[in-house]
């Protein structure tokens, strides 16, 4: 089977998250046995620092076909888009073969992918993972709306990350979504046994934007542990919180108990995991949250809040799912899990999370919603 991988982006040493979804699916199908080529269209503005241009190459079993131009437009450039993609498209098929199946990952990215659809006749498959569709109906734009009903009008299947943003898009969209998570590297994220030490060190991963909560974690982390100085939180990410997030650090006076670490590449946040002695992340809402399970695969118990993703994630064995914006939730799961974290069995947090979400079980699931499509269209 040849599939042809639609992404607005691949990750780089600068900017190692940029469709890093995207490239795990495309590895996992590759080990799973498929012919995987990605076809990348960077259209991010010039602030990002990469080299412009079509490239051509091959990386971990993945053939790629990439495009990257400054123009930082998107909504305003479709047709554009829509141009350019048919371009790396038929680069594409010069040097693979026609695909079996297009898979596109977001609803953006299959609104441009969509155009292939209509012309080549190949069956077309979509991966939602937006937050901005893992809400009510009246929460998004009018804009993205239509960029969404675009796409999954012309999808012959949709795949949704988790069952919360599933239930989403059936209510807004009136859509079936198939339900296959994201995917743990395990390559990099892998069980290491801890004992229990003087400090008790949290961690916490995510960009630092409003909708992570890291505001409220500082808050209850400062009422939960006044009295105790021997725990830490190690915060690491970017964004535009950043600044508020250190002045809040000061005012709570947690200098020298919490740390901001900027975004770093995944060999080095896989450190941070297995240094730590629990993870939290009080985000408002995930349509998946790919950083628990990467704490899980190391064997940390984590604390999350009920809001999409996490549900079908944390279970009471691997530690606490809290309700969304209860304060005092979050301080006394904080300081249960500073009191309980050694009780969790995390060789068996890591085993259960590897075999749910592990390369080979994730990349057999999409090959069978592959093969539905294929059977359904002859």
């Amino acid at each position: 089977m040849r599939v042809f991988v639609i992404s607005k982006g691949m990750p780089t040493e600068q900017y190692p998250l940029n469709g890093i979804f995207e490239f795990d699916q495309a590895k996992a199908l590759a080990r799973s046995g498929a012919e995987v080529a990605m076809l990348v269209i960077d259209f991010r503005s010039g602030s990002y620092k990469r080299k412009y241009g079509f490239s051509e190459y091959e990386t971990e079993g993945v053939r790629v076909f990439e495009l990257s131009l400054p123009l930082g437009l998107y909504r305003r450039a479709l047709p554009l888009l829509r141009y350019l993609l048919i371009k790396v498209y038929k680069k594409a098929v010069k040097a693979c073969g026609q695909p079996d199946i297009i898979h596109a990952q977001f609803y953006s990215i299959g609104a441009i992918a969509a155009v292939l659809k209509k012309r080549y006749k190949v069956p077309f498959v979509i991966t939602e993972h937006s937050s901005k569709l893992n809400t009510d109906l009246h929460n998004i734009s009018q804009l993205d709306l239509n960029l969404a009903k675009s796409a999954y009008q012309c999808a012959d299947k949709l795949i949704a990350v988790s069952h919360a943003l599933a239930a989403n898009l059936k209510n807004n969209f009136q859509v079936e979504a198939t339900v296959i998570p994201n995917i743990v590297d395990v390559s990099q994220f892998q069980y290491v046994e801890r004992t229990p030490k003087d400090d008790f060190t949290f961690i916490s991963v995510g960009n630092l934007v409003k909708i992570k909560g890291f505001d409220q974690l500082l808050e209850a982390f400062a009422e939960a542990f006044k009295a105790d100085n021997a725990v830490k939180l190690s915060i690491v990410g970017d964004g535009p919180e950043l600044e508020n997030l250190q002045n809040t650090v000061t005012r709570l006076n947690l200098n020298g108990k919490v740390s901001l670490l900027r975004t770093i590449g995944r060999n080095r946040i896989k450190s941070f995991y297995q240094e730590g002695d629990a993870f939290v992340l009080a985000s408002h809402s995930e349509t998946f949250g790919v950083v628990f399970i990467e704490a899980m695969a190391t064997g940390l118990p984590v604390i999350a809040t009920s809001c999409g993703g996490p549900n079908d994630i944390v279970t009471e064995n691997a530690g606490y799912l809290i309700p969304v914006d209860d304060r005092q939730a979050l301080v006394s799961a904080l300081q249960a899990m500073r009191n309980n974290a050694y009780n969790f069995n995390s060789l068996e947090i890591s085993r259960n999370c590897i075999e749910k979400y592990s390369p080979e079980t994730v990349g057999r699931q999409i090959i069978e919603a592959y093969a539905s499509v294929s059977d359904s269209i002859r």
